[in-house]
């Protein structure tokens, strides 16, 4: 099954008031006995301001200086995700993440500042969420934090590029391919 792994950087936790500085796109076919890249984006978004959270940008690590050098404008980058997912036959697949709800948020807002009707699927599975389920059914120990690099762990996968929008994207293919593993 096809499915459209979706991840974020951004200077904050509020898509109200932070921006979205990256956005990681992978097409992935996954399996329970596969998973295979089948394509993949990752976009640079510059902004008129940007306003930064400390603690955000220490965990992304994202210098704002040289990402303005390759960035686009909101405009373009939402036109660069509507041809991904035009491109790669996307607009009826899907979309996966960890925390799904908060890259959405900060895409919405993206899709609303570029003045740009977004082509992503409504339907979205949590990586969280399955993770969780699957600790009510006592198939992972429940005392595991439910965070990204603890999935990756627990799954022995390498986490160390992590806080990347497109590392972050195969690192949770990696996780949502092994949790569909345990369903």
């Amino acid at each position: 099954m096809h499915r459209l792994i979706i991840d974020t950087e951004t200077t904050g936790l509020s898509p109200r008031f932070n921006k979205i500085l990256t956005v990681g796109l992978l097409s992935i076919d996954v399996e329970p006995t596969h998973l295979k890249i089948l394509n993949q984006n990752h976009i640079f978004i510059k902004h008129p301001h940007y306003n930064t959270q400390a603690e955000a940008m220490k965990v992304n690590k994202i210098d704002l200086v040289k990402h303005e050098l390759h960035a686009v404008h909101p405009q373009k980058a939402c036109d660069q995700i509507n041809t991904f997912i035009k491109n790669n036959k996307l607009k009826t697949t899907p979309i996966v993440g960890h925390c799904i709800h908060f890259d959405k948020g900060f895409l919405d807002a993206l899709f609303q500042q570029g003045e740009t009707e977004s082509l992503l699927h409504t339907e979205s599975e949590d990586t969280r969420s399955i993770w969780k389920n699957l600790q009510r059914r006592m198939l992972i120990p429940s005392h595991l934090r439910a965070t990204l690099g603890t999935l990756a762990q627990h799954f022995d996968i390498d986490y160390k590029k992590a806080h990347d929008a497109l590392a972050d994207c195969h690192i949770t293919a990696k996780v949502y391919h092994q949790l569909l593993r345990l369903k």
